[in-house]
């Protein structure tokens, strides 16, 4: 075979390494291998060195051609079979597709409300200082990445429209914003590659695969646009332009049934048998502390706004708005060796047993003995699916409010026509 002949042939190759498999449909074959740190470095660090090489290699075969036609049409074909590679890495890979947004835009809550309407569903965001902050998860499904670095407190809010999962990470010398991005996806959850570290990070683990390191994580919530000014009107809110891969992706790609809580459709397959002690896609409260794993089915928060359970040794409690919109979780733990206990006393405000002070939905005492006090949030998976939680966290226990524990105290029955007495939970078996 003439020389320009497997020059040619060796440019498709590596136009084909370089772009493919990092590419949206092909990348369903290629998932796992991207999720490693090996092939999440081909695909995020040498895929345009490969490329480039391709090119310079169609030239040399070009020369090398010269004054033999069979070579000549050899060297012409390989040019339209990398020019189509490059032209649908350029529509379906996913360094462009999901590039991470770095100059990040923010509107003030009346703003928001005016342009995207109360029903908006928002992704809120809490820094290390306290501060709120709220994404249009719309608009974050296809970046999937957004980084806040103004002010003192970097980091950066990860959505995943597979899993119906959000997490915030702090941004330090380790974990730094400039060298993330998104390479892959198992079980229909979010792997990142960390150039920095040179690691893969599965978003549902919220560490390195190989464990050489923990990212510090942040209190995500999911709800209404208008329900998170009720509780956070100072927090602003982040947006971006519509652009044309928006419609590109989510009308090809992202299909309704995907995000469909009662679809069974998944776009990756999940790596055990599905978990039927809940329904597939059943939104529920993950939480993961001190080794254990926990899920909180949604429609408990519905039957009552304060529900209190213990989760790896950490005292835990769940506050719900009126509507059941906006759960939070906070530790009950406001000193080493002081616990509180809460109930609900009146819509959104809740009384601890110890004190009598009352509390807000926030995590914030408004009056009583302990009045200016904050609950410390606990960062977890807000309205995740079941069926990505229970693939991950095979062995999770599963909150049950069909019965109390006997030995908790009990008190009146709270004005609110919602309220129980607060709750310890029994678990259901496990699987």
């Amino acid at each position: 075979m003439e020389l320009a002949l497997i020059s040619a042939a060796v440019a498709v190759a590596l136009a084909a390494v370089a772009v493919l498999p990092g590419s949206l449909g092909i990348v369903m074959f290629t998932h796992k291998v991207l999720a490693r740190p090996a092939g999440a470095f081909i695909f995020n660090v040498l895929a345009l060195p490969l490329w480039i090489t391709s090119l310079v290699l169609l030239v040399v075969s070009a020369l090398l051609a010269t004054g033999n036609e069979r070579s000549v049409w050899g060297v012409v074909l390989a040019t339209v079979v990398v020019a189509g590679i490059t032209v649908f890495g350029f529509l379906m890979h996913m360094r462009f597709m999901f590039n991470p947004v770095r100059d990040p835009r923010y509107l003030s809550l009346d703003q928001a409300l005016e342009r995207f309407g109360p029903e908006e569903e928002v992704v809120g965001v809490i820094d290390r200082l306290g501060r709120p902050f709220a994404y249009i998860a719309r608009l974050a499904r296809r970046p999937h990445v957004v980084y806040q670095t103004q002010g003192d407190a970097p980091f950066i809010m990860s959505h995943c429209i597979l899993s119906h999962s959000s997490m915030a990470y702090e941004l330090d010398d380790e974990f730094s914003a400039s060298r993330i991005y998104v390479t892959s996806v198992l079980a229909n959850n979010l792997v990142f590659y960390d150039k920095t570290n040179n690691c893969t990070v599965l978003q549902i683990q919220n560490r390195a695969r190989d464990d050489s390191y923990r990212l510090k994580t942040l209190p995500t919530l999911h709800t209404s646009l208008a329900n998170w000014k009720r509780f956070y009107p100072e927090s602003r809110v982040w947006y971006r332009p519509k652009e044309w891969r928006d419609t590109f992706y989510l009308r090809l790609l992202a299909r309704a049934s995907v995000i469909d809580q009662a679809s069974p459709d998944l776009v990756y397959p999940l790596e055990r048998e599905p978990d039927e002690r809940l329904p597939l896609k059943a939104h529920v409260m993950g939480v993961s502390m001190g080794g254990e794993t926990k899920a909180f089915p949604l429609e408990v928060f519905g039957h009552s706004p304060v529900v209190e359970d213990t989760v790896g040794g950490e005292p835990i409690v769940f506050l719900t708005s009126e509507d059941a919109s906006l759960v939070h979780l906070f530790s009950r733990r406001i000193e080493p060796n002081r616990t509180l206990h809460l109930r609900s006393s009146a819509p959104e405000k809740f009384e601890d047993l110890e004190t009598g002070s009352l509390w807000r939905c926030t995590g914030a005492c408004v009056a009583g003995d302990l009045e200016g006090r904050q609950l410390d949030p606990i960062p977890h998976y807000n309205k995740i699916f079941w069926c990505v939680w229970a693939d991950f966290f095979p062995s999770t226990k599963v909150y049950s409010d069909s019965e109390t524990d006997q030995t908790a105290p009990r008190h009146p029955q709270s004005p609110n026509k919602r309220s129980l007495p607060p709750k310890r939970s029994t678990y259901e078996s496990e699987t």
